[in-house]
């Protein structure tokens, strides 16, 4: 594990080394899910978006990679059924990440799943092809990546993982280096971008040789290995250090260049995704191919359960994610993992001895105490002063707190003051 202050600290003074914690799922490959019992579809993926509208209902039979839902608005992508099935029902649900129950439609599958058949390929696409072909396939709206953007056109490739315990993509990796550079070229192909770099954080010497063998044939890819050093992940930092303008770039994070080969050259629309299921608590961690509306509670199961009962269960990782309260979550195409902890908060807030470690560490320059101070007492005027607004929410302030002062929820409230 890198330790504070090794000579890469140069690099990106700001943020901090952190345990990974990633032992337990970084060299296991990549298993498929088992047939869900039942899949749950939800119309809104997201916060803040709007909801798809259905084009089946409940008695309807679907097949696998049938489309089942439309966006109203080009903001939103189409959403497939993953397996062949019954639609039991369209009624709503509750999720984590809406305040109010989402339509959503409910999927029985059949044991008898079978493939659709695969379209053959075509060997040559025009942009507009194939950006088109993306956005029907449910993967990515490039034409909506690309308002605001203006050539020359850089594509930058995230595959840097660095929410501890998380390593879904650290596992596509090393798993489907093929497929990735070759979704590369075809998001490359798509946006007309003039070069793509591909930013990886690993310490796997290995996958670098295959990497570098792989990419010496392909002029328009290069490949930048930064330090694991969080939040080096975010992509404003990316960009920063870099030096690609944000009008110059368009940052596709990795899993969805390997979905854009099997998008493009299996015309597979985007119905399963891989996961992290991990944490203390889960007997037997794994990464898992996943079908989009699984239930999380399945895929515990098939993790072989729980070791001992989670006092904390976190959509996502650590540092960014959402604490949840139950395993009937769906999976959507937004999911990218789920850590399962034995204790709630073994942390007890105190009050801040003015340190200035929050400052020290803040990746965007930011004064995350004096912001708490605002926030605690009210005083919003001073928050446009402080550069509340520039916030990344990365917790790098929250994580590096000896009086465990939760820095980042504070800063939210903020940003919705501000918002306000």
């Amino acid at each position: 594990m890198l330790k504070r202050g090794r000579s890469e600290s140069r690099f990106f003074p700001q943020g901090v080394w952190i345990p990974l914690r990633q032992d337990a799922t970084i060299d296991k490959l990549i298993r498929p899910s088992a047939l869900p019992q039942k899949v749950c579809l939800p119309l809104q993926e997201r916060a803040n978006t709007i909801p798809l509208k259905p084009l089946v209902r409940p008695g309807s039979s679907v097949k696998r990679g049938q489309q089942v839902a439309a966006p109203s608005e080009k903001e939103s992508l189409p959403l497939f059924s993953p397996v062949w099935g019954e639609v039991v029902a369209v009624e709503k649900s509750v999720v984590p990440w809406s305040a109010e129950p989402v339509e959503t439609i409910v999927i029985m599958p059949r044991k008898d799943e079978l493939l659709l058949p695969i379209t053959m390929a075509k060997t040559e696409f025009s942009p507009d092809e194939l950006r088109s072909l993306l956005y029907r396939m449910g993967v990515v709206n490039l034409d909506l990546e690309l308002i605001g953007k203006s050539a020359p056109l850089t594509l930058i490739v995230n595959g840097c993982e660095l929410e501890p315990y998380l390593t879904s993509t650290q596992r596509l990796l090393e798993e489907k280096p093929k497929e990735l550079l070759l979704g590369i070229e075809f998001l490359v192909q798509a946006v007309e971008a003039e070069r793509a770099i591909l930013v990886i954080s690993t310490e796997n010497k290995g996958i670098l040789e295959d990497l570098g063998d792989l990419i010496f044939a392909k002029k328009q890819i290069s490949l930048e290995v930064f330090p694991p050093r969080y939040p080096l992940d975010h992509p404003v930092l990316i960009r920063k250090i870099l030096g690609v303008p944000e009008e110059n770039s368009l940052i596709i994070d990795l899993p969805l260049a390997v979905y854009s080969h099997e998008a493009v050259v299996l015309r597979q629309p985007f119905m399963e995704k891989v996961v992290t299921i991990t944490g203390p608590a889960i007997r037997n961690p794994q990464n898992i191919r996943v079908r989009i509306g699984t239930m999380l509670e399945e895929l515990v199961a098939q993790c072989d359960g729980f070791t001992v009962e989670p006092g904390m269960i976190i959509m996502g990782g650590p540092l960014r994610g959402q604490v949840i309260n139950s395993l009937e979550v769906p999976i959507t195409r937004y999911s990218r993992g789920f850590v399962f902890l034995p204790e709630r908060n073994p942390f007890l807030e105190t009050s801040c001895i003015l340190c200035g470690s929050c400052i020290d560490s803040c990746p965007m320059g930011l004064y995350p105490v004096f912001i708490c101070e605002a926030v605690k007492s009210r005083n919003w005027k001073a928050l446009d002063d402080l550069g509340a607004e520039n916030c990344i929410f990365c917790g790098t302030c929250s994580y590096i707190c000896p009086a465990h002062i939760p820095h980042q929820k504070y800063l939210k409230r903020a940003r919705e003051r501000l918002v306000k």
